[in-house]
């Protein structure tokens, strides 16, 4: 800190005796020599890009309440840094509106507009695609792909199996067929009569 060598080496007289004065004297050594200018600078750099225009607006005059511009030079800011899409839609409106703020809230309004339109496009582009599918006479759409039919029966029956829990569990962890008893395979595929098995429908 080059500015307080000075005074810590007592070559020159402290100008502050309480601690607001010593923070006065920082802010005249740090501070912006002239905040204006740099509001202006950093207007000039500010662009849209990917944020929306709300964000860009928030930003844009937080840095515009120091830089002391006239209403017009900031307008001319505002648009020259919108997205390129908003510049034509205001080029097109052909509006008078030359306050910044009004500028701003109707590129606000535009862009959310023009999201709306490019979502329904979208989503008519979804539509359009199952359009095309072939329809009944009934309205409802016709599939082109096949299905094997349902054995409703196969839901009704019920396997009753007329032996102990503990040999059920027994033959189901040795692989048994819970029918007649044999390794190899299960009772679906067994051809033995039936043994503590009924079936009802």
């Amino acid at each position: 800190m080059k500015w307080y060598k000075p005074y810590a080496e007592k070559v020159q007289a402290k100008s502050w005796t309480v601690w607001d004065e010593y923070q006065n004297e920082l802010r005249r050594q740090f501070a912006a020599v002239n905040a204006s200018d740099e509001a202006r600078a950093k207007i000039r750099k500010l662009k849209q890009r990917q944020s929306s225009m709300t964000d860009y607006w928030n930003d844009f005059r937080l840095i515009a309440s120091t830089a002391h511009m006239d209403g017009a030079t900031m307008s001319e800011f505002l648009i020259a840094a919108m997205k390129k899409e908003l510049q034509q839609a205001w080029i097109l409106a052909e509006l008078d509106q030359e306050e910044v703020e009004a500028i701003a809230l109707w590129a606000i309004k535009k862009e959310a507009g023009m999201k709306f339109l490019k979502y329904n496009k979208n989503r008519g582009e979804e539509s359009t695609k199952i359009d095309k599918t072939v329809r009944n006479q009934n309205g409802t759409f016709q599939s082109n792909q096949t299905y094997e039919p349902m054995d409703l029966d196969a839901t009704n029956r019920v396997l009753r199996l007329n032996i102990p829990r503990s040999e059920y569990q027994r033959m189901m962890a040795q692989g048994l067929c819970l029918r007649c008893g044999r390794a190899g395979y299960r009772i679906q595929n067994c051809n033995e009569g039936k043994k503590g098995i009924t079936q009802q429908p």
